[in-house]
Formats: structure tokens, sequence, C-alpha cells
């Protein structure tokens, strides 16, 4: 019985092994020829597609805006945000000339809150994408599902192993399995934030001060005469 038992485990071994690499190319093959990577950009007077369609987007925006009254706009679009259900998640101050900031809003809320960005300054420049990550998501989904499932095989193997020898081969394995099992949990953290908190990115700029028209004195237009004239001494036409 010990003679036949490691050759049985490896058999198993195998056959677990074997079968998780078909169920994880089987459902990736299916899912290329249905589900292309695509990236759709929103244009700022068409409504933002793919929310029906089945499909899984993330969304993300940036603007650059012009303000008057950089303290005033800044606190604006914040609360505007918070309001929505968002946070900020990054933001970097640049003196009074600029401030920047990474917003994160619920994906339902992306809509308004685009018009709440707009409403706070002059729209300088204006980007909308969506990315589509349908098939990402699917093909991690599916091989988390089968390494969680060889994981439990291979516990139950454990449990009727009976050499030191099988019994460490199979705890070796269950702890790759386990590893790649806690990284594809933390992919998929990320891409469920991803996809159900939009990212917007904002960068105001204070708006330039206007000059005040120069009032000479009378020297002044003394001074300003004498330069015309002179000027034209030497330059008929530019």
């Amino acid at each position: 019985m010990k003679r036949f038992m490691p050759h049985w485990i490896y058999l198993t071994l195998c056959l677990l092994l074997g079968s998780l690499a078909g169920c994880s190319t089987k459902g990736g093959d299916g899912l290329g020829a249905g589900a292309g990577a695509e990236s759709a950009e929103a244009s700022a007077s068409a409504p933002l597609q793919g929310k029906s369609s089945g499909r899984l987007l993330v969304w993300t925006a940036s603007f650059t805006l012009e303000v008057a009254d950089m303290d005033k706009a800044k606190l604006q679009l914040s609360q505007r945000m918070l309001a929505l259900g968002g946070y900020v998640e990054e933001k970097s101050d640049n003196g009074d000339y600029s401030q920047y900031f990474v917003f994160r809003v619920p994906k339902d809320k992306f809509e308004t809150a685009l018009g709440g960005i707009e409403q706070s300054g002059k729209v300088l420049s204006r980007h909308v994408k969506a990315e589509d990550v349908t098939e990402q998501y699917v093909d991690v989904e599916t091989r988390l599902n089968n390494n969680r499932a060889l994981r439990d095989r291979l516990k139950d193997l454990l449990g009727k192993a009976k050499s030191v020898q099988d019994i460490l081969q199979i705890e070796t394995e269950l702890n790759r399995i386990q590893s790649e099992i806690d990284s594809m949990e933390a992919r998929m953290r990320v891409l469920k934030d991803q996809i159900q908190m939009a990212t917007l990115k904002v960068e105001l700029r204070q708006q330039a001060e206007e000059k005040p028209p120069t009032i000479y004195g009378p020297l002044g237009y003394v001074y300003k005469g004498a330069e015309w004239f002179i000027t034209k001494l030497f330059i008929i036409r530019e």
C-alpha cells in the first residue's frame, strides 16, 4: 500500500492540475470570441454608453479648469463630489497658481459629477474614457473559482495521505495554490473598486489677473511720442 500511494497521489495531482488548466483555457477562449477589450471616449454632448449593455466598464475623466477664486472653487468642487457619495483620493497644492485633485465617485453618479466639475470654472480641457474590463474580470474570476475548487480537492487528498512524503508534496502544492488564490482575490478587489467607483482628475488653475491700463503723466506722453518718432525714423513698415 505504501508503494502504491505516492504514484496514486501523483496521478491525482496531475489530473487536478490538468483539469484546472483546461477549464481556465476554455473560459478564456470563450471570452475572446465574444468580448474584446474595448475602450470608448465619451464626447461632451453625448450620453455615456454601456451602462445597460452588460459590459463591465471603468470610467475615468480628466479636466483642467481656470477659476477666478481658487479657495472658493476647490471648496465648492469638494462639496459637490462629497454630496454625490464620493471622496478625495489624492490632492496636491502648487501654491496659489494651481491645485490638483483626484476624486472617486459611484459609477451611477459619474454623469452628475461631470456636470458639477464643469460648473466649477472655465473648462480648458476635458477627457472622458471608458475601459471595458469584462474579459479581464471574467478570466480572473474563472481562474479563481478553479483554484478554489482545486484547493478543496487537495485538502481532501491531504486528509487521506498516509506517508510523510505524500503529506509534504500535497502541502507544497496547497501553499502554491493558496498563494495564487490570494493574488487573484486582491486583483478582483481592485477591479471591483475600479468598476464601482469612477475616477475624476481635476486641475484648477488660477485665472491671471487683468492688468489695469497704464495712465501716463505729461512727461510720459512726451516720452512715448519721442519713442514713436525715433522708431519711425528707422522702421517704415513691419
